[in-house]
């Protein structure tokens, strides 16, 4: 028989915070090896009382105890057929709610891994942009081309800032972190346009 406490451990193992079952009743290994066991006993009985030849009075009261235990195993079988029944209806039960809540959680995360996507795409994009405009204005000394550099760090500014509220908002901290970290790259990169000769900040 499986005790209380490996019932216990069984619905450890299987059961998630949000899914319960039910800890008083039999599961379905309880009842299925109660039900073995009774089954066990009864085919000791019917062949104890098959056994012999009957022709001693010896013999028959035997035979007779045997027979007259077979009406309570009976009951007691009837009783763990229906705990058997009753422990896979609700091992059925459970596995339907764990693979409702599997499919959910399925759903949950292609939706939260679209939005991630979007954002690193975002952030991806934002990287080639800071690169291309770095190398385009590398060692461009005339106000006219340090103007358009300002221009430029200054809309790239606005987006990494953009890009990083919306991570915060979708609750994605470590990608608002990233795109923060290149948000003041380029605010220190436009300082330093400033400081060489480049037009102020608006």
């Amino acid at each position: 028989m499986v005790g209380g406490k490996n019932r216990a451990e069984w619905g450890s193992r299987f059961c998630s915070p949000g899914v319960s079952a039910p800890s008083q009743d039999p599961d379905l290994v309880a009842a299925a090896t109660a039900l073995q066991e009774t089954l066990e006993r009864l085919r000791e009985l019917v062949e104890r009382s098959l056994h012999g030849s009957l022709t001693t009075r010896r013999q028959i009261e035997r035979t007779a105890a045997a027979l007259t235990a077979l009406g309570p195993l009976e009951v007691e079988i009837g009783a763990q057929a229906r705990a058997l029944v009753g422990a896979i209806d609700r091992s059925r039960r459970l596995q339907e709610e764990l693979t409702n809540k599997a499919h959910a959680r399925a759903l949950e995360l292609q939706a939260r891994s679209a939005e991630l996507q979007f954002l690193m795409d975002a952030l991806g994009n934002l990287g080639q942009e800071t690169h291309r405009v770095a190398a385009s204005f590398e060692g461009q000394t005339t106000p006219e081309r340090l103007a358009a550099a300002a221009v430029e760090l200054d809309a790239l500014v606005a987006r990494a800032r953009e890009l990083a509220e919306q991570a915060g908002t979708r609750g994605f901290e470590d990608v608002r972190r990233q795109v923060d970290s290149l948000r003041q790259q380029l605010s220190a990169a436009r300082n330093r346009l400033t400081l060489s000769g480049g037009p102020a900040r608006a």
